[in-house]
């Protein structure tokens, strides 16, 4: 199973490190047109969803894209959902990106999210990586004002497989907290992407972990006090080794998505440089419509106060709330999400959290959370800095009372395959892991061939 982990993250990595990018490119060049979502819009209104098509490097002459929506291939209806379109997007020469424009139409219905085709052809002076791509209309039409149902409670597997939450997209795996780390893991077969957002000094929504850029990119400063051009600028896979995470003294050669930000290497078919910065979270949202998705609130650091209500506003927009879980450490934040959006799955947020497991050691079972859908905890509170008393938190009582309450247990952070595997005999829902790829080759594993060997 490490073999099989190690072998998908080299083939990866090769892809880019085979070429430096100053080779001429090959022919035909690799062309790639991202899946995307954008909200529908008001009753009469027309808004556009745009999928970018992108070249893994620019040509000396135009590339062009012909495409056509295709009636009837998915659950939106032209001509009242979307217009349907055919045409010509031209990416010029030098260049490397166009954007396909759709056209769609608004109502007031509150409904999922609905999804059509896209058919794609190419010039001969390139070739796509896929010959359709899935438009999804969001919808944006929900008041979110009212409390979800835990009833039932989805996020439970009822004794089946925990899901696989990759953390950060694979902090090991992939560049964390990366379009490109994020579509990797859904690939692979992760279940939840899970990210960590910030507000940027101009009011952007970003994905990043850290409260500084120091650690994974090559910039330095605090999220808070960079705006949102000065954060995408930067490479987001700077620091990444595969299977290493983000050390920085390894020899140059190690960093092989260093440089594909930037545009000083070509990145791997199928992905483009945006998809190695630091993206937004409604990039995240657009991006990856269909795929279970875990955010996790940071502190409102600049005090400004409008962190939560842009943070609900944006997955209302979306149509994000019973496919999303929304987490934080900080009481304050969780609440304050909680009053502007109760429709939206939440995990129980630390302060909360301590008192209940408190209690619990001296019930042996915990009270009705009715406002929250999830725990989210470590397996032990030596991972919790803010908590100074040595606890194992995750045991057969714990997920059993859990279960009795109708909460989830979602497990962070476990990067192990021993671990793993206790966690799974515990009857976890979930487990966080810097390691989706050796998960998931456990999870697709039958259970009586499970083995850390």
């Amino acid at each position: 199973m490490h073999a099989l982990r190690l072998a998908a993250m080299l083939a990866a990595a090769l892809t880019v490190a085979c070429s430096d990018g100053s080779d001429s490119p090959a022919t035909p060049t690799s062309l790639t047109v991202a899946p995307g979502a954008a909200p529908e819009g008001a009753p009469g209104e027309m808004r556009r969803l745009a999928l970018r098509a992108t070249l893994t490097e620019a040509r000396g002459d135009d590339v062009s894209v012909y495409y056509e929506t295709v009636p009837g291939s998915g659950t939106a209806t032209a001509e009242i959902d979307y217009l349907g379109a055919s045409g010509e997007a031209v990416i010029p020469a030098g260049a490397l990106q166009a954007f396909i424009p759709i056209d769609l139409i608004g109502d007031a219905e509150e409904e999922p999210a609905e999804t059509f085709t896209v058919k794609l052809r190419t010039s001969g002076n390139a070739e796509a990586t896929a010959q359709e791509v899935t438009a999804t209309i969001a919808n944006d039409d929900s008041a979110c004002d009212q409390p979800f149902s835990k009833n039932p409670n989805p996020w439970l597997v009822n004794g089946a497989d925990p899901l696989n939450f990759a953390h950060r997209g694979g902090v090991r795996d992939f560049p964390e907290n990366t379009l490109y780390a994020y579509a990797e893991a859904a690939r692979a077969g992760a279940d939840v992407l899970e990210m960590d957002v910030y507000q940027t000094r101009d009011n952007e929504l970003v994905i990043l972990h850290d409260l500084d850029v120091d650690r994974t990119t090559n910039g330095s400063g605090n999220v808070v006090d960079l705006t949102l051009a000065q954060l995408r600028a930067l490479d987001a896979a700077y620091w990444f080794v595969p299977g290493a995470g983000t050390p920085h003294d390894r020899p140059e050669q190690d960093y092989v998505f260093r440089g594909i930000a930037t545009g000083d290497r070509p990145p791997p078919p199928g992905y483009s440089a945006e998809d190695f910065r630091i993206p937004t979270l409604e990039e995240a949202l657009a991006r990856f419509p269909h795929e279970l998705i875990n955010i996790e609130l940071k502190p409102d650091l600049d005090g400004a106060g409008n962190y939560e209500t842009q943070m609900a506003g944006l997955l209302q927009r979306y149509g994000r709330s019973t496919d999303v879980i929304a987490a934080s450490f900080v009481d304050e934040a969780a609440n304050n999400f909680k009053a502007v959006a109760p429709c939206v799955y939440t995990s129980v947020p630390l302060d909360h959290g301590t008192a209940l497991v408190f209690g619990f050691l001296g019930s042996g079972e915990f009270p009705p959370v009715p406002e929250h859908i999830t725990w989210q905890v470590p397996p032990d509170t030596s991972q919790i800095g803010q908590v100074d008393i040595d606890l194992e938190v995750v045991t057969a009582e714990f997920v059993a009372a859990s279960h009795a309450a109708n909460l989830a247990v979602q497990v962070w952070t476990i990067n192990t395959c021993d671990e793993m595997l206790r966690m799974i005999e515990l009857g976890v829902d979930a487990i966080m892991t810097d390691e989706p790829l050796l998960l998931e080759s456990l999870l697709s594993t039958p259970k009586e061939q499970r083995s850390c060997d």
